[in-house]
């Protein structure tokens, strides 16, 4: 029925001819008139909008298809790491146009393959995926574009697909004790529970370790992100009142429940998580916010530095100091790379690293001026070792206006004394990170001849120094393959070492102001073989000389030797050979080579696959200010980077947020972690049916 005759049903009126009986029946005849009509008029919009819910359902279903495909991928990347590296054939729903280089005949114009969602057949629907797998060796993502169909109607979403890595935590730790490297934790060297003996016999604290240096968080530290322990930490209030973990944290300590980590009102631990959740013996209960302090799995780093040389970008050989420029160029100092390849495997052409016959030594071994190059943008800069290495000599990284730097910059510093404190030529590093013995034992051979009855000088040997404990660690050794860096960054790139990376000022990110947060495109990755150290400089005071004393050598005749070996000798016999020995004993008294009260700002993604991520001399000279990183840290033992006594930095560290969805690139990621959607995105539905 229309909508007219409704409207005419509706202005039925009872007839004034009087007669009761007819009018009941007249009602009764328009009643029933009125409702055929409102039941015809449901039934037509019944059946105009059966159609658009029809497709609504496909609409929705077609979804739920897409995802069924992406659910598809992941459990076939679980199942073997290397499926995204070739076409499998086998797979009905990568064939198609965009299959990419493949050995199944596929082409551009091969139609796409469709996969039932569902083993009982097409009914809810199927699903056809692209892969692109041009990131997986830059950073470890594959991009995922997943179709689904139902019923003619196609949606497609794109999924950045990977296991991630150190990069989706601000902060995390393999052993929470010291570095077993850390000469100044271990002075007689770390035990097997320590990892004395190798990170596969140190144990964590909750398996029972002993004799170990327990680094603890102070009560001044901040670690605004997420933080994960494979080990249990130590809560220290020295400093301040208490730790601060804005967004709480997980530990792999068995015995932590998130029922025990819980913070109270306030969003402090309590008691219940003490000795479980953070260690029994820590002075202060840590804030844990609203996400408390939960139990996680542990989480493996893979050490793989030797693949860094393989990769695309820079490569150079030996120390190379590293100045970023904010207009996307880099001032590169080195020393040692003349006659390599500058380029590593697969670099694209025309890549510029520099002008390798450059990188040669200039007067007293020291680098002259630096090649300027452009940041080798979505690649690495890897820093390998010469294969021989000695203690450096001062300014031998790079010798102020000498290297075309500024005068003040020359690492390391010189020694502000001679080496025994007369006349010795030769001078050593004051920085103790390059050069630290407990003393020095110079040694001077002087001869003289009598001509015309007056004593001439005849021959003298050039003073041997010989250092007595010097505890320096070798690994700062020029041509162990160190990078240097500072400066700002613009672009996204990986410097790699070998060995060490040092920060030696601030590491900032083009477009984003000093201790704001990290915005813009620039991503800056820092992996070491060893450790990632920030630079701090300090000099170790001497005391008064001893000396020298003086013996005659065999065969000299009568005369006797003077009291210093720039004195003429007095009486007696034609010649005479003496030997000088001078000893100057180190004192207990360290002092800073650099301005203290600083804040050091580090925007990078930091992962040590050896080490720690430390503070050169931490625990000398006098409070630093704040070490602020805005990005992630991993570390396979705890780095110390300043005491509770007051030396070294306060940590300040903070999240970059970017990270959630991107990483440096080729930068690691967990071996034990499962692939997974990372994020999602929908896009316009392709493969369109109708």
């Amino acid at each position: 029925m229309s909508i007219n005759t409704l409207h005419r049903a509706l202005r039925c009126r009872v007839a004034r001819n009087g007669d009761d009986a007819g009018i009941a029946m007249i009602f009764v005849v328009c009643i029933i008139m009125m409702m055929t009509a409102l039941a015809t008029t449901s039934l037509a919009f019944a059946l105009q909008g059966q159609p658009q819910a029809k497709r609504d359902q496909n609409w929705a279903a077609a979804l739920t298809a897409a995802q069924a495909g992406v659910a598809d991928y992941v459990s076939r990347l679980n199942k073997s790491d290397a499926y995204a590296r070739s076409v499998d054939c086998a797979n009905i729903a990568l064939k198609g146009p965009k299959a990419g280089t493949n050995t199944c005949g596929w082409t551009n114009l091969t139609p796409a393959g469709w996969a039932n969602a569902d083993e009982t057949g097409d009914t809810v629907g199927q699903f056809h995926y692209d892969v692109s797998t041009a990131t997986l060796y830059r950073d470890g993502a594959v991009l995922l574009n997943s179709t689904g169909r139902v019923n003619g109607v196609t949606r497609t979403i794109q999924v950045r697909v990977s296991r991630g890595g150190s990069t989706q935590f601000l902060y995390y730790t393999d052993f929470e004790d010291a570095d077993p490297a850390n000469t100044v934790a271990y002075p007689g060297g770390a035990t097997q529970d320590c990892g004395g003996s190798g990170a596969s016999l140190a144990k964590y604290w909750y398996q029972g370790r002993s004799g170990c240096a327990e680094i603890q968080f102070a009560g001044s530290d901040v670690l605004d992100g997420q933080v994960h322990f494979n080990d249990t930490p130590l809560m220290s209030n020295a400093g301040g009142t208490r730790p601060r973990f804005l967004q709480g944290f997980e530990t792999a300590d068995f015995n932590c429940t998130a029922a025990l980590g819980k913070g109270d009102a306030s969003g402090v631990g309590t008691s219940a998580g003490q000795g479980k959740c953070w260690r029994t013996g820590s002075s202060a209960y840590p804030y844990v916010g609203t996400n408390g302090a939960g139990p996680a799995l542990a989480l493996t780093l893979p050490d793989n530095s030797d693949q860094f040389a393989t990769f695309p970008g820079c490569v150079y050989t030996g120390d190379t100091r590293i100045r970023f420029k904010s207009d996307g160029t880099m001032d590169v100092w080195n020393t040692t790379s003349a006659g390599t390849s500058l380029l590593g495997p697969g670099t694209p052409a025309g890549t510029n690293c520099g002008t390798d016959t450059l990188f040669v030594p200039g007067p007293g071994g020291a680098p002259t001026a630096p090649q300027n190059v452009p940041v080798p943008n979505d690649m690495v800069i890897y820093v390998k070792n010469t294969g021989s290495s000695a203690v450096c000599n001062p300014g031998q990284v790079v010798n102020g206006s000498a290297s075309g730097s500024s005068s003040g910059d020359i690492i390391p510093l010189p020694s502000s004394t001679s080496a025994d404190g007369s006349s010795a030529t030769k001078t050593y590093a004051a920085d103790v990170t390059f050069f630290n013995p407990s003393s020095l034992t110079t040694t001077y051979t002087q001869s003289w001849s009598k001509a015309s009855g007056s004593w001439l000088p005849t021959s003298a040997s050039s003073p041997a120094v010989t250092p007595t404990g010097d505890a320096h660690q070798a690994t700062f050794d020029c041509g162990q393959g160190n990078a240097y860096v500072e400066g700002t960054v613009k672009g996204r790139v990986t410097v790699g070492a070998q060995n060490n990376v040092i920060v030696t000022d601030d590491l900032l990110i083009d477009g984003t102001a000093v201790g704001a947060p990290a915005s813009g495109s620039t991503l800056v990755g820092l992996v070491a073989s060893n450790s990632v150290a920030v630079y701090h400089p300090v000099t170790r005071a001497s005391s008064s000389l001893n000396g020298p004393t003086v013996a005659k050598t065999a065969g000299s005749n009568t005369a006797t030797c003077p009291s210093t070996q720039t004195t003429t000798p007095s009486s007696g016999g034609t010649s005479l050979t003496c030997t000088y020995v001078y000893t100057r004993t180190a004192s207990s008294t360290y002092s800073d080579l650099l301005a203290t009260n600083l804040n050091r700002y580090v925007y990078a993604s930091i992962q040590t696959l050896q080490h720690s991520f430390w503070v050169n001399s931490y625990n000398k000279g006098n409070d630093l200010g704040n070490l602020v990183v805005r990005g992630s840290i991993a570390q396979k033992w705890r780095g110390a980077v300043g005491t509770s006594g007051g030396t070294g930095f306060a940590k300040d560290y903070g999240y970059d947020s970017r990270l959630q969805f991107a990483a440096p690139p080729y930068f690691p990621q967990w071996t034990n972690a499962t692939w997974g959607a990372k994020t999602t995105g929908e896009l316009t539905p392709q493969y369109k049916t109708g």
